[in-house]
């Protein structure tokens, strides 16, 4: 029995290291579709096109100050793995050469950069410093798609500054002229099949399964937005990889911005006054309701900066939207006094009709005395539920109310050179007021309710937060670790 105890031991220890190693791996799935960091990778070659094994390269993230030291591997190759986008410039050297620099590297969201680097004989006492321009193709990843830089989102119109509506500029990617952001077809398929990532954390409820961040809803337009000063810049998958499994569309994976060493914001405020710059439509009415009723306020700012110099970084930003938006209708009733004639006016119906050809209870919804056929506009102390008109006609004016509030706050913090911490809280919250007209008959007149009964008030509440642990022991290979992620609505 004493011989058996050693071998229970070993496989034991054995059975709580694949536990362990099991455990982290299922830790780190999630992070590893954290796709809204980069990565650079490349070769260090000699003038004679040799690979250089051991040679020093360190990535220099150009508005942090945060430097990465690496070493190529035997193949003279290296790897920066999760570097946040913005510029980089890219440092090698190596004993008896001169040093080599690859300045003005840019790296955006999702994206591989490959930089190869040759160095010359020399003193190490000299640098070398390249400006070129990198290849456009990338040939490191087969995964078709492209990146919409943060200067194209600012620089171009955008109605409602929603982001999501400049996903045409790519290409196979299509949405229905008129419809709302977010309902977009890649490359053929079902619309609304798109998965929108933000920081790395999936935007879709877990209930209904549907977007809840930049999604259309009642008033036509999204009940949340990230404000678009925020935006590093978002990149598109259309073929995406297995690890992107919860949608069959493409992915849209946007990146917020970070502080930098460098104080750096934006303010904006937009305006809209239908009535002073629109022209009429075809409902329009001279001197009555010459342009469909809209104003438009749409504001905010952005602010980030450091704490502690190329350590602790902050980035926060809050957006307003105001609208209010009249939709022209008009409805044609019996008219609430006598002359139209039979089945135009109410009262001339009546009169010909006679009283006991009247139901006493819709003449009561209707505020109409049977007796007399006189017809009373509804008060506090009368009851007509229909809406009184002396011509027939009603104008409604539907209204749509869409206040909306996003803020967000987010902080990096590099420990060292092998691990960077970063956390984001946003939350979006809107009320949005949608007034319908009633689409039902009551025999062949128009629904008795009228139009301005009809009211959904629909509160919304996004809230995203999350926080992840970046550790890369070498140039090798990394681990990431989502500390928390949360999505509610």
């Amino acid at each position: 029995m004493s011989s058996s105890r050693p071998y229970k031991s070993v496989l034991k220890c054995a059975v709580s290291l694949v536990s362990a190693l099991l455990a982290i791996l299922l830790i780190s799935v999630s992070a590893f579709s954290q796709t809204s960091q980069g990565n650079i990778q490349g070769t260090v070659f000699d003038q004679t096109g040799g690979v250089i094994p051991g040679a020093a390269v360190t990535v220099l993230d150009v508005a942090r100050g945060v430097s990465r030291p690496l070493t190529t591997d035997n193949a003279g190759q290296y790897v920066a793995v999760n570097v946040t986008p913005g510029t980089y410039t890219i440092r090698a050297e190596a004993k008896g050469f001169r040093v080599t620099e690859h300045s003005g590297v840019l790296v955006e969201v999702g994206q591989t950069i490959r930089v190869d680097l040759t160095l010359q004989p020399g003193e190490q006492t000299q640098t070398v410093t390249v400006t070129g321009e990198l290849p456009s193709i990338d040939t490191t990843d087969a995964t078709l798609g492209g990146t919409v830089s943060n200067q194209a989102i600012n620089a171009l119109p955008l109605n409602g500054r929603n982001f999501l509506r400049l996903l045409t500029l790519r290409p196979g990617v299509y949405t229905d002229p008129g419809a709302g952001a977010g309902d977009a077809s890649t490359n053929g398929g079902r619309t609304g099949t798109d998965l929108l990532m933000v920081d790395g954390v999936p935007a879709f409820g877990n209930t209904t399964g549907s977007m809840v961040i930049n999604s259309v809803y009642r008033t036509g337009d999204s009940n949340s937005l990230v404000p678009i000063d925020a935006i590093q810049e978002f990149n598109t998958e259309q073929n995406p990889k297995a690890e992107y499994g919860w949608r069959p569309g493409s992915v849209i994976d946007v990146g917020i911005k970070s502080g930098t060493n460098a104080i750096h914001g934006t303010a904006y405020a937009f305006g809209r006054d239908a009535n002073a710059t629109d022209a009429g439509n075809f409902f329009s009415t001279p001197g009555t309701s010459p342009v469909a009723d809209a104003t438009v306020e749409q504001f905010g700012a952005t602010a980030g900066g450091r704490i502690i110099k190329d350590k602790l970084f902050w980035f926060l930003g809050y957006e307003g939207l105001r609208t209010s938006l009249v939709n022209p209708i008009q409805l044609t009733i019996p008219s609430d006094v006598p002359g139209a004639g039979v089945g135009q006016s109410m009262v001339d119906t009546c009169l010909a009709l006679g009283p006991a050809k009247i139901n006493p209870l819709s003449a009561q919804l209707a505020g109409l005395n049977p007796t007399t056929c006189v017809v009373t506009p509804g008060s506090k102390s009368f009851e007509n539920l229909f809406p009184f008109s002396t011509t027939g006609l009603i104008e409604p004016g539907l209204n749509t109310l869409g206040p909306l509030n996003n803020g967000f706050i987010k902080g990096d913090y590099v420990i060292s050179s092998h691990h960077h911490l970063s956390g984001l809280y946003y939350v979006s919250k809107s009320y949005q007021t949608v007034s319908y007209a009633t689409s039902g008959t009551f025999g062949e007149l128009p629904h008795p309710l009228g139009p301005t009964l009809w009211e959904a008030n629909v509160p919304s509440n996004v809230q995203l937060y999350d926080g992840s642990w970046t550790w890369t022991p070498n140039s090798s290979w990394d681990q990431s670790f989502l500390l928390c992620r949360r999505l509610a609505t």
